[in-house]
């Protein structure tokens, strides 16, 4: 049986489940990936494009709405005069670009006007302030090397150009990862059915166990990137998915004839 009618038959099927625990372990490991790669694809697709849409926004609002400005002696200076006192806020969702060039605020005024952002970028009278991830840091112009609007513009566009290979470097991590804790809920969810056959007594070793939680946890799996490709968040989402996939393995155990003592 492929990969895909092992899939199918895994959502519904407890026992078909329990059939391929007889199967080479290499197919499950194989089906693992499989599964944990299309429960990440939700992930790697809003994270790109939320990405590359904040990119461009933040482009358009840097070209757009931050007035032309000098850096002089360290110090952010506005070209048109009338907007040199009058704070710029532009709030892009999750993120935020503020620019002031009155040097009236200090860090502690700018922290409660950014601070709840997801992400923010403060253009101020002697440096930049940045906080993302729940991390700040100041940095002067110079150290930038901005000295205009212009200058800003091409660090932008650098920033952007990375970014292309960043985010594909980040996904592969998060994958990893998240394939990591996969193979960590199988290896817990194979122990609750060892235990549940009696630590090997009835007839089902913890390998064989191990390869009914691979498929057991489809359905779960199924319904959660279901969820959030529809970006609908499902409260005890957690706990949920583990009950639906022990509920699951259980009906699949139940299913396998037990060896009776002699």
């Amino acid at each position: 049986m492929n990969i895909f009618k092992r899939f199918w038959r895994s959502i519904y099927s407890p026992k078909d489940i329990a059939t391929f625990r007889k199967d080479k372990i290499s197919k499950s490991i194989t089906y693992l990936i499989v599964l944990g790669f299309l429960a990440f694809l939700p992930l790697a697709y809003y994270t790109t494009t939320t990405t590359q849409n904040v990119l461009k926004l933040s482009k358009e609002s840097l070209q757009n709405q931050i007035p032309d400005f000098n850096v002089q002696d360290g110090k952010l200076v506005t070209k048109d005069q009338t907007a040199d006192n009058l704070p710029i806020s532009i709030d892009e969702g999750s993120l935020h670009i503020y620019y002031d060039a009155s040097g009236t605020l200090d860090k502690d005024d700018i922290d409660n006007k950014i601070g709840s952002y997801e992400s923010a970028f403060a253009f101020l009278s002697n440096g930049v302030y940045i906080t993302a991830g729940g991390f700040s840091q100041s940095f002067s112009y110079k150290t930038l090397g901005i000295s205009d609007k212009d200058d800003l513009l091409e660090m932008y566009a650098s920033v952007t150009d990375v970014t292309k290979y960043v985010i594909p470097l980040i996904l592969l991590v998060l994958f990893i990862i998240m394939l990591g804790m996969l193979f960590f809920r199988v290896a817990i969810y194979g122990l609750f059915g060892y235990i549940l056959t009696g630590f090997g007594r009835g007839g089902v070793s913890y390998r064989e166990n191990w390869m009914i939680a691979t498929y057991g946890i489809t359905l779960a799996t199924v319904f959660s990137m279901v969820m959030e490709w529809l970006q609908i968040q499902v409260p005890f989402g957690m706990e949920i998915n583990m009950a639906v996939s022990l509920i699951v393995i259980f009906l699949a155990i139940r299913t396998i004839p037990q060896n009776k003592p002699e």
